[in-house]
């Protein structure tokens, strides 16, 4: 096979060879141009590399062939392009480092792709400082056998080896060139950024003429992102505006038809860069209307004996400069006048504000009056660094210090710079607490010192223990690795009590009314099941001893476990709850044919998950209403996660019976969950769980809310120190069970 589909072309214009955008897009403008004055040549590179790619496009064969008949001492190539494909690039590259004359290669654009290895060709290399260079591996489409796909990956290496000796021998930096080339990312470089990566050697003084030729070129290649922007997919769409705002300047949005910059203006994101373009195109078309204004024909006057000298009118101001020179002038004033005041922050926000939306209708004597509106309306002293803030008292200051010295010890937070308390033991930290309350603790040992910090009435040794243990309970609650809360919802369960759990169908049909006719009431049909929050905890203890032992692991590494099991304690109630398929309030079980949510024995394949999802949507209430329940995504045991993210993921179908290019119709529609406690219950059988937006299948009641372990802390009687409880207050439940299916799985 031949690689002559292998292409190097920025992602933001991979147009062409990207499988979902068709072979219908265009890349707007592109051409070349060679010419000659004197002893000096011009080639001139702008747009795709590579005629069989792309409809408009750099031919190699042509550009070579033209490159080969210069006979000038000096080649100049101005270079704007995103790219093509390999052979083209390389063909062209090494037609110009094989000819005699010196050459020159300037970036006016853009050389991403392939053209930055073009740009390498040049004995001098020019960039502007607002250029774009990008690098990255060669890539191609490829489709057949497993053969072919070992030898598409051969071919790639060996063009990308090929390429790495361009970019090598005019950098000097292989190793850099070769990670560009190998870890499939785009890399893109500002023109001075890419002098600094070896990419090129020179910034172009910004001369009158060459603004002019950046200009020309920038007004090609908007025009050329507007073209191909249409009917674009989404995501080639962002990258294309992207394109659009980095080749914007004011004058060249100023040289472009005025339809060409409201499309422009509309595929700017950034409220700021828009509203600034706007006030530009309102501003010119304001000047316009003043010139079309002062050019009006002139009533004809009275016959002279010798005509009047008629001195010529001035030329019309250029309106793009006039209307920045007014937005720099007004902003200078507006600074003027909140000078004296930026310390207060609604002032500073406010001038940062309209100085950054560009929004000319708002005036230096608008702004005035609205900063002496904001200083009126705080108590704050008019220059905006003088008076008082309370704050926390000292012992406040001091707590939080210490809590923050323990847990940075225990690995929970970082520690403050500056805290006195950084690095000291937990004896030292006691020792503090009780001096704190007034204490003196001179002779005083150890074990007395601890107890007191432990005992005293004012001492806050406990609070701190706590604070440190109760952050340690939440992070190993959150570092469990439980799933559950991805496909079930929480619910706030007020107290102990049942609780009755209603799943709302769908609402009635509505009926038709006629003419002064009586509206009839409207249900619910209701599927009601029964909840019951339990508590779930445990008991552990910090002594005088572990203090005394600075035993760091006693408040950090035992309630963070506790807060792990915490979490995974209720997991297994979740997975009990499926295993266990419970009896509802209609008396069926969970998962049975009356419910409709059981279905035919079946292996994971694209007609099995079809049929799933097809049942779910065909789910119907008491009432006999379609409810449409869509499904969000099946839940499997480990042994089945492979095979149900294979399903999710394949291009042609999976299963027994389908051909091998059969489409996948269940591609990318559903997530995929997994636990053991599946596998330790039934390793055949998998489940499909709605979208709790739609209808509640499994539900999680927590008392008050509170989906966190909560810590209770109790004074030691029988033992010296603190004792500490873990309490969870929470319990799964079946709220519809229109929301979970089951698969029994593979009947042999």
């Amino acid at each position: 096979m031949t690689m002559r589909g292998v292409s190097l072309l920025a992602s933001a214009i991979n147009l062409s060879i990207t499988a979902d955008a068709g072979p219908d897009c265009q890349l707007g403008p592109c051409l070349f141009q060679v010419h000659a004055e004197a002893d000096t040549a011009e080639v001139m590179i702008y747009g795709a590399i590579g005629g069989y790619l792309f409809e408009e496009s750099v031919s190699a064969l042509d550009l070579v062939e033209r490159i080969g008949q210069i006979t000038a001492s000096t080649i100049h190539v101005r270079l704007n392009s995103v790219g093509g494909v390999v052979t083209d690039g390389m063909a062209i590259y090494n037609a110009l480092k094989s000819h005699p004359a010196r050459t020159v290669v300037t970036v006016e654009g853009q050389a991403a792709s392939i053209a930055s290895l073009i740009l390498q060709a040049g004995d001098e290399r020019r960039v502007f400082a607002s250029s774009l260079v990008m690098v990255h591996g060669p890539r191609t489409v490829a489709a057949g056998t497993a053969t072919t796909f070992r030898q598409n990956a051969e071919a790639l290496d060996a063009h990308a080896a090929a390429m790495l000796e361009a970019y090598a021998s005019r950098s000097g930096r292989r190793e850099d060139m070769e990670r560009l080339l190998t870890d499939d990312a785009d890399h893109w470089y500002s023109g001075p950024q890419a002098i600094d990566a070896g990419l090129a050697d020179v910034v172009v003084d910004a001369d009158p003429g060459a603004s002019a030729r950046w200009q020309a070129a920038s007004a090609v290649a908007v025009t050329g992102y507007l073209h191909a922007i249409e009917g674009a997919g989404a995501p080639v769409t962002a990258q294309l505006r992207r394109h659009i705002v980095a080749s914007l300047s004011p004058q060249t949005f100023a040289s472009l038809p005025e339809v060409s910059q409201s499309a422009v203006i509309g595929h700017i994101e950034d409220p700021t860069m828009k509203q600034q373009y706007a006030t530009i195109l309102a501003s010119a078309g304001l000047a316009t209307a003043a010139a079309a204004g002062n050019t009006a024909t002139p009533a004809a006057a009275p016959a002279a004996p010798a005509p009047a000298p008629v001195t010529a009118a001035a030329p019309a101001a250029d309106p793009v400069a006039a209307a920045m020179l007014a937005l720099r002038t007004r902003n200078t004033e507006i600074q003027a006048i909140a000078q004296t005041h930026m310390g207060i922050p609604a002032v500073a926000e406010y001038v940062n504000g309209i100085i950054a939306a560009a929004d000319i209708s708002v005036t230096a004597d608008n702004a005035g009056r609205h900063i002496l509106a904001l200083l009126g309306s705080n108590g704050q002293p008019l220059n905006g660094n003088a008076g008082i803030v309370p704050g926390g008292d000292q012992r406040d200051l001091t707590r939080a210090a210490m809590s923050n010295a323990i847990e940075a010890r225990a690995g929970l937070v970082q520690a403050t710079d500056g805290n006195p308390f950084r690095g000291m033991t937990m004896g030292e930290i006691a020792r503090a607490c009780v001096q704190a309350t007034g204490t003196n603790v001179a002779g005083m040992d150890r074990m007395q010192i601890v107890g007191m910090a432990f005992t005293h009435s004012s001492s806050d040794f406990p609070s701190l223990l706590g604070d440190a243990s109760r952050r340690a309970v939440a992070q190993g609650y959150q570092e469990a690795e439980e799933n559950f809360d991805q496909f079930t919802r929480p619910v706030n369960v007020p107290d102990f009590k049942a609780t009755n759990l209603v799943g709302l169908g769908a609402f009635s049909d509505l009926d038709i009314v006629p003419e002064g006719g009586e509206y009839k009431q409207g249900t619910f049909s209701e599927q009601s099941q029964a909840m019951k929050i339990v508590t779930y905890g445990k008991l552990f203890t910090i002594t005088r001893q572990a203090v005394i032992n600075d035993d760091l692991g006693i408040f950090s590494d035992v309630p963070r476990k506790m807060g792990q099991a915490a979490r995974r304690t209720l997991a297994k109630a979740v997975f009990e709850l499926i295993n266990s398929n419970p009896i509802l309030a209609d008396g069926k079980r969970l998962f049975s044919a009356e419910h409709g949510n059981l279905l035919p024995a079946a292996l994971i394949s694209t007609a099995s998950v079809g049929a799933m999802q097809s049942a779910m949507r065909l789910q119907k209430d008491k009432s006999g209403n379609l409810i449409q329940v869509p499904m969000k995504g099946l839940l499997t045991p480990v042994a089945l996660n492979l095979l149900a993210r294979a399903v999710r993921e394949a291009e042609y179908a999976v299963g027994a019976g389908t051909g091998d290019k059969d489409p996948n119709t269940v591609r990318n529609t559903f997530e995929v969950w997994d636990h053991g406690r599946l596998d330790e219950k039934d390793p055949k059988a998998w489940y499909g769980l709605a979208n709790p937006a739609f209808v509640d299948g499994i539900v999680v009641g927590y008392l008050d809310g509170n989906q966190t372990p909560y810590l209770e802390q109790e004074q030691g009687f029988t033992v010296d120190g603190v004792a500490w409880k873990v309490r969870l207050d929470a319990a799964p439940a079946i709220a519809d069970y229109r929301g979970i299916y089951k698969n029994p799985g593979n009947p042999t």
